[in-house]
């Protein structure tokens, strides 16, 4: 049975600060960025960088076509990562992560909305019908949300 108690926040992080994970979330971008400098520019799209740990990279990739790909550059990545910072690295492994496919693209650490959703003219007037009979907050709300696509 699941323990649905409240605990502390010291026990969630299992005895790491806030700060050490921050300062662990920016090593592992500022390690993202260094691969991005040593892939070609058509595979950023499809990895990022998921963990570093006891001298083994671990890669997020968005399929096994993207995985066979990036795999042909790994012997030229490694040899670069191990000349530039990395001296310690032993391996590279490489997880399939189908999420990096979807909604969000991981470019250069920002998240950008892949397809941008718009409000055509007749959702907008819709939403205008149904503001009549909505609540008042209710009904602001709408009437807004339309006047963005009939401005």
């Amino acid at each position: 049975m699941r323990n649905s108690e409240p605990q502390s926040l010291n026990n969630l992080f299992n005895g790491f600060t806030l700060a050490n994970i921050q300062t662990r979330s920016i090593e592992l971008s500022r390690l993202n960025k260094m691969i991005y400098c040593y892939l070609p520019s058509h595979l950023h799209h499809c990895c990022r960088v998921a963990n570093y740990r006891q001298s083994i990279l671990i890669i997020e990739v968005c399929s096994a076509g993207w995985l066979t790909r990036l795999r042909y550059e790994q012997e030229k990545l490694l040899l670069a990562l191990r000349q530039n910072g990395l001296s310690g690295l032993a391996s590279i492994q490489y997880k399939i992560n189908p999420i990096l496919n979807q909604s969000q693209s991981f470019i250069n650490d920002k998240v950008t909305i892949v397809g941008k959703r718009k409000i055509t003219p007749q959702s907008a007037s819709l939403l205008l019908a149904l503001a009549q009979d909505a609540t008042p907050k209710l009904k602001t709300n709408l009437i807004k949300l339309a006047n963005h696509v009939l401005k």
